[in-house]
């Protein structure tokens, strides 16, 4: 039996998709259960969710935000292992079997088995060609996770594990998730599973496009990992991790049309670690430098547009 925890704030619009989502994963031998965590949204959520009775569990709560959702779905679950969806997206058909299946294989279960996701538009129609499956497991270690994040939001996961790492952390606003597995993965084997689980959405509200604030989370969790001493991490790691970190920031600025500001932190990403491509796959090979100089082209391009107009 799984756990199926879907944090919700102001989203029933996609709602329903996420819920069928959720409910589709269960099968003759498998019992699914599926949780809604309404965060004190102000929509209509509490009507969406009544729709389905009794085949969810519906829970009310003050906002506090998404970590503290997903640890009431936590605490809350009846089952050890569980699965976080969130509730603009959807879990591929057949998801849950296939982690499920994935984690057996494994000589030692994983406490956390992820998988791969697929953008897909509001229509649930996806936004390029799936992906080719190998369906193959990798061991995944804290200092991958640190480097940069490997995971689709939908993991199966040992709530008891999640438990006595006192659960997502509250604190972060973004990259809650990230924090959890980098901890997770410094004491219990984490794994990878290379199959689609999940379809995200990419709805143009999702909080990745936040650069700002998803830069400065991401900044926090590498802070507390750099602290954690479990994780043996050496001053090159953390000179890579952190510029793994401004190139990312810097494709997150560029896609929110900030070409000043990701030029600045593409140039951050190269002074950090100018060979980072070249050590890690983190960072495709010269992805940095042909980024660069497409940003410049486009600010120069958005400058003189400006001064003509003018």
């Amino acid at each position: 039996m799984v756990s199926i925890i879907i944090p919700c704030y102001n989203y029933s619009r996609f709602l329903p998709a996420a819920i069928d989502s959720a409910l589709a994963q269960s099968t003759p031998a498998l019992s699914v259960e599926v949780l809604v965590m309404d965060d004190g949204s102000t929509d209509d959520t509490a009507a969406v969710a009544a729709r389905y009775g009794s085949r969810i569990r519906y829970h009310h709560k003050v906002n506090a935000g998404l970590s503290a959702a997903r640890n009431t779905g936590i605490d809350l679950a009846a089952n050890d292992l569980v699965v976080f969806l969130d509730a603009d997206d959807m879990l591929a058909p057949g998801a849950v079997q296939n982690l499920l299946a994935a984690r057996t294989t494994c000589s030692a279960p994983p406490a956390v088995m992820a998988g791969r996701d697929l953008a897909v538009a509001t229509d649930g129609i996806p936004l390029a060609a799936p992906p080719p499956e190998s369906g193959r497991i990798k061991p995944v270690s804290a200092r991958d996770l640190v480097l940069r994040n490997r995971f689709a939001p939908a993991v199966l996961a040992d709530r008891r594990m999640l438990l006595a790492l006192g659960g997502f952390d509250t604190g972060l606003r973004a990259s809650e998730d990230r924090d959890m597995w980098i901890r997770a993965a410094a004491i219990h084997p984490v794994a990878l599973l290379d199959r689609v689980v999940l379809l995200k959405r990419d709805h143009g509200n999702n909080m990745s496009r936040a650069a700002a604030q998803q830069t400065a989370s991401i900044e926090q969790v590498l802070a507390k990992a750099f602290l954690n001493p479990k994780l043996a991490l050496t001053p090159a790691d953390r000179r890579m991790a952190q510029a793994v970190c401004y190139y990312q920031s810097a494709l997150m600025y560029a896609d929110a049309g900030d070409h000043r500001t990701a030029i600045r932190q593409m140039l951050r990403s190269l002074l950090q670690s100018p060979l980072a491509s070249w050590q890690t796959d983190a960072i495709p090979p010269f992805s940095r430098l042909r980024g660069l100089a497409g940003l410049i082209r486009a600010y120069w391009r958005k400058k003189n547009k400006y001064k003509q107009a003018a």
